[in-house]
């Protein structure tokens, strides 16, 4: 009886818990079909008495050029991010060499650290280097920000690996590059999926450097864009919010068609040896 009643109560929490977790998006995608006298009014739970499909026309004619910049800008970031920081969680778990403990903390320490106290620092450098409002510039910050991230996730990952099977590729033969590329890779792409999809996210939701480092739509990434798109005099929220639609389902689909790696990437930790 009391296991009954138990069950019971948990899926009731459940079930409140995942309510109030969806409530905001489904204000948000019942406000992005309403018209502008129902925004107007605040009805923002109630049903629209209109489906407004051109709404998201609208938006996504704002922000295409943004998407576009997002993905120049995200996916070589991320691809160098996972690339150097795997090489640099490679040496960090299969190599030996004095203070590499304290080398581990800090980058923990790093990836941690909230990018906003070095602003200052990072746009008087993209200026020094004659980089603001370019890729390359973005790309570059991007990366030197987020390696910590990738170092990390991978290094942890590569943390479940024997230190055997590289002391058997060496006496095969096996350069250490070479261990990396033809059998440490392959048999961690779970782990290196999850660090890529965790620091695309990042980089793709970035905010505060993709205003200070650009100057105008022609390179501005896709989040100022979409924070544009509620108009300085009417409040177009029904315009913002199918722009928060369109922009949301390209990082959906990367969790979708990744989702097995990247869960049994987050599992792998947590394996039994």
């Amino acid at each position: 009886m009391g296991d009954k009643r138990f069950k019971a109560t948990s899926i009731v929490i459940l079930v409140i818990l995942a309510a109030m977790w969806l409530l905001p998006i489904y204000a948000m995608v019942n406000t992005s079909i309403k018209s502008q006298e129902e925004v107007a009014a605040q009805e923002y739970l109630r049903l629209p008495r209109k489906v407004m499909f051109n709404n998201y026309l609208t938006a996504f004619r704002a922000l295409r050029v943004g998407l576009v910049n997002s993905a120049v800008i995200t996916l070589p970031a991320t691809a160098i991010c996972i690339f150097l920081g795997s090489l640099a969680g490679y040496y960090l778990t299969m190599f030996e060499f004095k203070r590499s403990q304290l080398v581990f903390f800090w980058i923990v320490v790093a990836s941690f650290l909230p990018y906003q106290i070095v602003l200052i620092p990072i746009t008087t450098l993209i200026g020094w280097l004659n980089l603001m409002n370019s890729y390359v510039g973005l790309i570059l910050i991007y990366v030197i920000l987020n390696i910590p991230m990738g170092t990390l996730i991978t290094a942890t990952f590569f943390m479940k690996m024997p230190v055997a099977m590289q002391e058997a590729a060496a006496l095969d033969g096996c350069k250490p590059f070479l261990f990396y590329r033809k059998i440490l890779v392959p048999v961690s792409i779970p782990g290196m999926v999850s660090a890529a999809i965790l620091v695309f996210v990042q980089i793709y939701n970035e905010f505060l450097l993709a205003i200070a480092l650009t100057r105008g739509p022609k390179i501005k990434p896709v989040m100022p864009i979409l924070a544009e798109l509620k108009g300085s005099q009417i409040a177009q929220w029904h315009i913002q919010m199918a722009g928060a639609v369109i922009v949301s389902l390209f990082p959906l689909l990367i969790f979708i068609l990744l989702s097995e790696y990247f869960i049994s990437g987050l599992m792998a930790g947590y394996s039994k040896e």
